[in-house]
């Protein structure tokens, strides 16, 4: 049934593509470096991303809450704001605000003290219910990405499921949150958005189409950076010379592709079957004993094999000003760092969330060996 079902899609739908997952190698090629992060204080329940900010504090978004971390570890913790829905993307306006993408609410921004002093609830006469990330250019321009009109940012999930027409948005506004207008539409779940280094390009990721993508900031222009990645990719982050950091949510297996075109299948599933038994993508991969699965994954003799079929994974990529990876940090499945929703340069000092490990992490420095 699948493929006859690629058949009809490539026979009816000429300018669908279909993409099949590529092999990790190359600058992808599987290692263990990702394992070898260190841990900076203690456990953070459900950490989705990081900004600093211009008091050198480290703004953590977790549940409903954004954590001012300092500290030479980023381990003194409080309380900097809770907000009305579920915090997602943050970035640092150059006037010292804290930009935050607030599930249902909208692109809030905050004072020094945590007090609400800007938002923008919607745009073209549509609410921005499903904040995603948001970036800043020099010239203060926030671009803010709306992932989904169908729904929320905390389900992801079913949004990969539910396999609809892309709907997420690139959105501009001006450094008051006025001004706003839809540059790109039809976007499928946006979840990445960063400027590039040169300043005249906003580089978009869509998670569900696994694909990099630069739009000019000067007009419509758009242009494909990487067609087809392996995973999911996540939030983006610009370095000092340039060059761009990349999370991804998970990789991608043969299975969930599969249940992605039996329509059938895939709504009886989410019907009738709890959502954290879905056969999908998960943050976390701690095994649950009933949890779908391909052979592979079973653990065998109580070992859990690092190249099984991977329900979760930890994945970071560095890329140069062009949008080549250069080098790639892995958690395997057996490894301990999985679901990596942001990674940001602080400084000298590159560090990550594990959103499905509940840390903050440092990431290791220098290539290191690649391992088969």
């Amino acid at each position: 049934m699948s493929l006859i079902g690629d058949i009809i899609d490539r026979v009816l739908s000429p300018n669908r593509e279909i993409h099949g997952i590529p092999v990790l190698d190359g600058a992808f090629s599987p290692n263990q470096r990702l394992d070898q992060a260190r841990q900076l204080g203690d456990g953070i329940e459900r950490p989705d991303d990081i900004a600093l900010g211009q008091d050198g504090a480290l703004y953590v978004s977790t549940g409903k809450r954004i954590l001012r971390c300092t500290g030479d570890d980023f381990n003194t913790r409080a309380v900097f704001a809770t907000l009305g829905g579920p915090v997602g993307g943050l970035a640092c306006a150059p006037d010292g605000r804290l930009l935050a993408c607030v599930s249902g609410v909208g692109l809030v921004a905050l004072s020094p003290s945590g007090e609400t002093v800007g938002q923008l609830e919607s745009v073209a006469g549509e609410k921005i219910a499903c904040p995603l990330s948001v970036a800043v250019a020099p010239d203060g321009t926030i671009y803010l990405t709306d992932g989904s009109r169908s729904n929320r940012s905390e389900l992801w999930l079913t949004d990969l499921m539910q396999n609809r027409a892309p709907s997420g948005r690139l959105i501009a506004c001006n450094p008051s949150l006025g001004g706003a207008s839809v540059r790109a539409d039809g976007l499928a779940w946006p979840l990445g958005v960063v400027v590039s280094g040169d300043g005249k390009e906003v580089w978009v990721a869509e998670s569900w189409t696994h694909c990099l993508t630069a739009l000019s900031r000067a007009g419509d222009a758009k242009r494909v950076i990487v067609k087809n990645y392996s995973g999911y990719p996540a939030r983006l982050a610009r370095g000092a010379d340039g060059e761009i950091w990349m999370a991804f949510l998970a990789l991608r297996t043969q299975l969930t592709e599969f249940v992605l075109r039996e329509r059938g299948f895939c709504e009886e599933m989410m019907r009738t079957v709890p959502p954290d038994l879905w056969i999908g993508p998960v943050l976390d991969g701690r095994l649950n004993p009933r949890e779908p699965t391909q052979i592979g994954r079973i653990k065998k003799l109580g070992i859990q094999k690092p190249w099984a079929p991977p329900r979760s994974y930890g994945l970071v990529a560095h890329l140069d000003a062009q949008g080549v990876a250069t080098e790639t940090l892995h958690s395997r499945v057996d490894g301990r760092v999985h679901g990596v929703t942001a990674v940001r340069p602080i400084g000298a000092r590159v560090l990550a969330v594990s959103k499905g490990r509940d840390c903050l992490v440092e990431l290791p420095l220098g290539r290191g060996a690649q391992e088969g």
